[in-house]
C-alpha cells in the first residue's frame, strides 16, 4: 500500500501537534480501515433471511406447563397436542424437587420434605382446601385400562398437525415445514419422557408389597402356606398386633395449607417420597438432546415462517397450552369445578387415577364434625344440615381434633411444633382442643365407610349417563352437601 503526505498538517490538529509523526490523506485512511476490517464488514451487510422476535412465544407458559405436565395426569384429548415451553422436557425440569411442602407421617412419628417431583405438582393443581380436604390412596387389585386416552388424543393430534404438515409442504414453505417437523419431535419428546416416568411409577405400585407386620401380609403367606399345609392356620384380623396397613399423614403446603391424607405405607417412600428410576437412563437422555435440538429448530424457524403458518402453530400451540394448564380432559379438571361454580353448584368428591392401579379419592371432612356452641355456651357437634362452604371451620385446632390422635401421635406434633407449647399464663387453646378431641371420640368419623360409600355413589351417577366434557372419559359427578354425611360411623 501506499501512503501520501498530500494533506496538510492544518487539517489533522492531532498531528500538527506532533511533526515527526506521518500524515495521510483519507482516501489511504479509508482503504487501510475496509482492508482492516473487511471480514466483519462483509458479515454485517450478510442477511439471506430474517429471524423475527415471533419464536420467543414458545418460552411462554413455563411454570404453568411445569406443574400441569409434571403432575403425569393423562387428558383424554390434548394427551399428545403441540405445546409451549417445550424446554420442560428437554431439560428436565418436570423432574424437579420442590423443597416447600412438608409431610408429616403422624402414625409413624416421621417427617421430611424431600417429596416426589409429581406428587408436590399434583397437589399444587388440586385447589386444595386451607385444612378440610382429605385424600384416600389405595391400589387396584385389577389394572384399569388406560388405552383410550392414548387413542382418542392421538387421533386429535395426528390431524391437527398433519394439515400443518400438508399446509407447508403444498405452499413451499419450507421453514414452516421444518417447523413441523420440529413441532412433531417435540411432542415425541414429550409424550416419551412423560410415559416413562408413568411406567415407573407404575412398576413402583406394581411391585410394592404391604409390610410384614401387617395383616394383608399375612394373609398372603398364610395362602402360600395352605397349598403345602391346607391345615395352617388362618391368621386373625382382630390381632392387637398387626400395623395398620394405611397411614394417617398430614400434608403442609407452601401456602400454609394442611391436606389430610390416608396412604398405603408400603407405598408411601417408593412412591410419594423418592423419584421412581425410569428403566432406560440412557435413552432418556438422548431423549433430552432431541428435545433441545427440535426446540432449537422450533423457536428460530418459526419467525422465518410464512404468516398463515405463523398464525395456525400460534393457535395450535396456545390453546392447549391454556386448556391442559386448567386440566381439561383430566380427572383433576379445574375447568369443570369452575363450570360446577358458574350453575352455583359444589363440584363434590371425586376419583383421580395415577395410573392403572394406583387412585385417590378426594373429599371434604364432613359437616357434623363442625364445632359450635349451644345455648349455654358449651361446645357441641353440629347436626347434618347442610353448611355453606363460607361458614365451615378453617381453624387448624379443628383439624387437629377431627384426626383424633392418640397420645403417641399428639408427642409426635408436638415435638414437630405443629401444636402450641404450654407456657402456664394462658391454657384456653388446650382446654378447647381437648374438649373438641373429647367430642370427636365419642363418635369418630369413619373415613374407609366414607370413601367406599362416596366411590359407590360416583359409580350410581356414570351409570345414568353423566359424561362431562371438560373431565376426561371417567365422568365424576358431583354430590349434593347432604350426601357427605357418610363420613361418620355408621
Amino acid at each position: 500500500m501506499q501512503l501520501a503526505r498530500a494533506c496538510p498538517t492544518s487539517a489533522l490538529p492531532f498531528f500538527s501537534l506532533h511533526p515527526a509523526l506521518p500524515v495521510y490523506s483519507p482516501s489511504s485512511l479509508l482503504t487501510y480501515w475496509n482492508f482492516m476490517f473487511y471480514p466483519w464488514k462483509a458479515l454485517s451487510a450478510w442477511a439471506p433471511f430474517k429471524i423475527d422476535a415471533l419464536g420467543l412465544l414458545t418460552l411462554l407458559g413455563a411454570n404453568e406447563v411445569d406443574i400441569s405436565l409434571g403432575r403425569l395426569a393423562p387428558s383424554y384429548w390434548l394427551e399428545y397436542m403441540p405445546l409451549l415451553a417445550g424446554f420442560v422436557f428437554a431439560g428436565d425440569r418436570f423432574r424437579a424437587k420442590q423443597p416447600t411442602f412438608t409431610l408429616y407421617n403422624v402414625s409413624s412419628g416421621i417427617v421430611t420434605s424431600n417429596l416426589s417431583a409429581w406428587f408436590t405438582r399434583w397437589m399444587q393443581a388440586q385447589g386444595f382446601h386451607v385444612s378440610r380436604s382429605l385424600v384416600y390412596w389405595e391400589v387396584k387389585r385389577t389394572p384399569q385400562s388406560q388405552w383410550s386416552y392414548f387413542v382418542v388424543s392421538g387421533l386429535i393430534s395426528g390431524t391437527l398437525t398433519g394439515f400443518l404438515f400438508a399446509m407447508t409442504i403444498l405452499s413451499g414453505d419450507w421453514y414452516g415445514f421444518a417447523n413441523t417437523i420440529a413441532i412433531i419431535l417435540l411432542v415425541f419428546v414429550r409424550a416419551y419422557m412423560i410415559h416413562a416416568n408413568r411406567n415407573a411409577i407404575n412398576r413402583t405400585v406394581a411391585a410394592a408389597r404391604p409390610f410384614p407386620t401387617t395383616f394383608t401380609s399375612a394373609l398372603d403367606t398364610w395362602n402360600e402356606k395352605r397349598k403345602k399345609d391346607p391345615k395352617a392356620p388362618r391368621p386373625s384380623p382382630d390381632s392387637p398386633h398387626w400395623r395398620p396397613e394405611v397411614v394417617k399423614i398430614l400434608v403442609v403446603m407452601p401456602d400454609s395449607g394442611a391436606v389430610t391424607m390416608f396412604i398405603p405405607e408400603h407405598l408411601l417412600r417408593g412412591v410419594f417420597v423418592t423419584e421412581s428410576p425410569v428403566r432406560s437412563p440412557g435413552f432418556y437422555r438422548l431423549a433430552q438432546w432431541t428435545g433441545w435440538l427440535a426446540f432449537t429448530v422450533h423457536v428460530v424457524t418459526l419467525g422465518m415462517a410464512q404468516l398463515a403458518t405463523q398464525l395456525y402453530v400460534i393457535v395450535l400451540t396456545v390453546i392447549p397450552t391454556v386448556l391442559i394448564c386448567y386440566g381439561f380432559g383430566c380427572d383433576d379438571s379445574r375447568l369443570y369445578k369452575g363450570w360446577c361454580w358458574l350453575r352455583g353448584k359444589d363440584a363434590g368428591p371425586y376419583i383421580y387415577h395415577a395410573g392403572p392401579q394406583l387412585k385417590a379419592t378426594i373429599f371434604e371432612w364432613p359437616e357434623d364434625v363442625e364445632f359450635v356452641k349451644d345455648d349455654k355456651g358449651a361446645l357441641c357437634r353440629r347436626d347434618l344440615a347442610p353448611i355453606p362452604a363460607v361458614n365451615r371451620s378453617t381453624a387448624r385446632m379443628d383439624l387437629y381434633a377431627w384426626l383424633n390422635f392418640s397420645k403417641e401421635e399428639q408427642d409426635s406434633m408436638w415435638d414437630w411444633h405443629l401444636l402450641p407449647h404450654m407456657r402456664g399464663h394462658d391454657d384456653s387453646w388446650w382446654n378447647t382442643f381437648e374438649e373438641k378431641k373429647r367430642l370427636i371420640r365419642e363418635r369418630p368419623p369413619d373415613i374407609l365407610a366414607a370413601k367406599q360409600r362416596i366411590q359407590r355413589d360416583l359409580e350410581a351417577k356414570r351409570a345414568v349417563g353423566e359424561f362431562p366434557l371438560l373431565r376426561g372419559r371417567k365422568p365424576m359427578a358431583d354430590l349434593e352437601k347432604g350426601s357427605r354425611f357418610v363420613l361418620l360411623a355408621r
